[in-house]
């Protein structure tokens, strides 16, 4: 597999894989039902990003420019549609297994400084199944001698059966969402969903929609986490998600733009930050020089 190294973890019947290449989130089976969707073509160099998780930012920088500190940077052009640096570098680096058990696996990398972000930093990736689901968690350890600008994201595609997503539930408890420019970026701060076909808040059918588009303003409980599903009209089988602090923002993406399989599955991403956060500074994280930064969410089947 042109990924690398693929290592599964279980727990009865059910079970994740995660590739060497980004640590990334390939393929996982509930009770011998695949929810998550993969790239046909088993490798994950691929447009659409597929389980992949998105640091040290996520989305786009326009322009692959931003100021930070006082100091001008210049990121490699990865979007050579709108001309912008995209999700971070993470995705693509070579990842080693810290600790492997049947039920769990953690996997660590360090990347150093590179043009236009040179700020050094350790990661760790942790997959572990638990009776509530899959826990997903993510570090970034701050290895350099000066503040960084960080953001996290993942990019999973998730499917309730073949062969479209439009006739999944969709509930985001979100009052707010950007408005994008032409590039997929925010124009300005968000603004509320009401009245629009981005309020997902009681739930409701995909659809036609065509979604690229990023939510916030999550409603909480009383321990911090924000509640999201996708479900099959007939309740046959419902997707649920915990998103807990820092992750502020839920980006919705429908995989219409995708080169092939188009609304296979849909991407229902966790973010610290929305697209631009370099620039626009929205919950964008600063980690001071060895200081560390972790973020976690989980989802389970019913």
């Amino acid at each position: 597999m042109r990924a690398g190294e693929l290592f599964e973890i279980s727990s009865g019947d059910r079970r994740a894989v995660v590739t060497e290449q980004g640590a990334t989130l390939a393929r996982v089976e509930w009770d011998g039902r695949q929810i998550i969707a993969a790239p046909a073509d088993d490798g994950f160099a691929s447009p659409g990003c597929h389980g992949q998780h998105l640091m040290p930012w996520p989305g786009r920088v326009p322009k692959g420019r931003y100021e930070y500190e006082g100091e001008h940077y210049q990121l490699p052009i990865t979007d050579h549609v709108t001309g912008a640096a995209i999700h971070g570098w993470t995705r693509w680096a070579t990842w080693q297994v810290a600790e492997h058990g049947p039920d769990h696996i953690t996997l660590g990398c360090r990347i150093l400084a590179l043009p236009g972000y040179p700020f050094p930093f350790e990661y760790e990736m942790s997959y572990r199944w638990s009776d509530d689901g899959l826990q997903i968690s993510a570090s970034a350890r701050n290895i350099g001698n000066r503040s960084a600008p960080f953001g996290y994201g993942a990019h999973p595609y998730f499917t309730l059966g073949p062969p479209r997503i439009d006739d999944g539930i969709l509930q985001v408890p979100a009052s707010r969402y950007f408005v994008y420019d032409d590039d997929l970026i925010p124009k300005g701060p968000p603004v509320a969903v009401d009245g629009t076909e981005f309020d997902y808040r009681e739930g409701k059918p995909i659809g036609a929609a065509v979604l690229d588009v990023t939510l916030t303003g999550l409603a909480r409980d009383e321990e911090g986490r924000a509640a999201i599903s996708f479900r099959a009209p007939d309740g046959s089988i419902c997707i649920s998600f915990l998103y807990y602090e820092p992750l502020e923002y839920v980006q919705l993406y429908s995989g219409d733009t995708l080169p092939a399989h188009r609304r296979e599955g849909l991407a229902i991403e966790p973010n610290t930050c929305p697209p631009n956060a370099f620039n626009n500074g929205l919950d964008l994280l600063h980690v001071a020089p060895g200081a560390s930064t972790r973020v976690r969410w989980a989802f389970s089947v019913k």
